[in-house]
């Protein structure tokens, strides 16, 4: 008798082998591009090298230079910290911060000498230039009658409607102290040809300007020492209210030029010649005028 397999209950896989059906693979879905991050620092060393530029242009300027300090100090700031990372280019940090610094330096500088000019023009009323008249050679004459008007106030001279004669001495003040003993020597106001003679390549005047030249004659009186080309300041005014200065022109002089002056210490004299481009209209109408650093201009006939 041949026994018959009989089948294993429904579900029952216990002896029986199994087949593995494999899972077909996810859809291929592409990687999201990665997107470049600019390194952090770098907007740092950007932003401390633009607030450092804008910072520089203002140091000069009164008022103003405050607030360029304010600016110079976070960009300042900004600097260091782009430098600190590793992340943000080094030169362009290094950059931020030496321009934000030097703009600091420069605006601090200019805060303290706009202070100190503020704070003496209040405190000494006789910084101002004194006009040292020359004595009279005539006898005195007798006092005018009282209904006659009074001579003019020898303090008037010196101003553009009273410009004092040139060769009249003045004394130059600082801080209520004297500094410069000064007169100006007879000027040539068409120096057109000392000016040609003076250097080759001297170019001529603008049309309608001419050269005027002015010996400038001094004596240092004060308790240091002095530099004439930096504590003195010689100008032109025409007689149509502009003012013109050596600045106006890069063209070399006949020697010896202001600038040729060095230090002087007290009791030391020198002359230095002032060369500026003059409208030639109505030339001897116009005015020198003197002034120090600090102090209010002095005004001296043309010729």
């Amino acid at each position: 008798m041949t026994d018959t397999p009989t089948s294993s209950p429904a579900g029952d896989t216990h002896d029986s082998p199994t087949a593995t059906v494999a899972s077909p693979p996810p859809p291929f879905t592409p990687a999201a591009p990665v997107e470049a991050k600019r390194p952090a620092g770098n907007g740092l060393a950007i932003a401390s090298l633009i607030l450092g530029i804008i910072a520089i242009l203002g140091f000069a300027v009164p008022v103003l230079n405050v607030f360029s300090a304010l600016l110079a100090v976070v960009g300042l700031v900004l600097g260091v910290i782009a430098l600190a990372r590793k992340a943000a280019s080094r030169g362009l940090s290094l950059s931020g911060t030496i321009v934000s610094a030097l703009a600091l330096l420069l605006s601090l500088i200019f805060i303290v000498i706009y202070a100190v000019g503020f704070s003496a023009a209040i405190d000494e009323v006789s910084s101002e230039p004194t006009i040292v008249e020359e004595p009279a050679d005539v006898e005195a004459e007798p006092a005018a009658p009282a209904e006659e008007p009074a001579e003019p106030d020898a303090s008037d001279v010196g101003t553009r409607d009273n410009p004092a004669p040139l060769g009249t001495m003045i004394e130059l003040r600082e801080f209520g102290e004297p500094t410069y003993e000064l007169t100006l020597g007879p000027a040539v106001l068409n120096a057109n040809d000392a000016v040609t003679a003076a250097n080759q390549f001297n170019e001529p005047p603008t049309e309608g300007f001419q050269y005027a030249l002015v010996p400038v004659n001094l004596t240092y009186v004060g308790a240091e020492t002095g530099t004439p080309w930096l504590d003195i300041t010689v100008e032109y005014v025409s007689a149509a209210g502009t003012t013109h200065t050596e600045g106006d022109t890069l063209t070399v002089g006949p020697s010896p030029s202001m600038f040729e002056i060095n230090e002087m210490y007290n009791g030391s004299t020198a002359v230095g010649n002032v060369l500026i481009m003059i409208p030639t209209e109505n030339a001897a109408g116009g005015t020198w005028t003197v002034k120090s650093l600090f102090g209010d201009p002095i005004f001296f006939t043309a010729e």
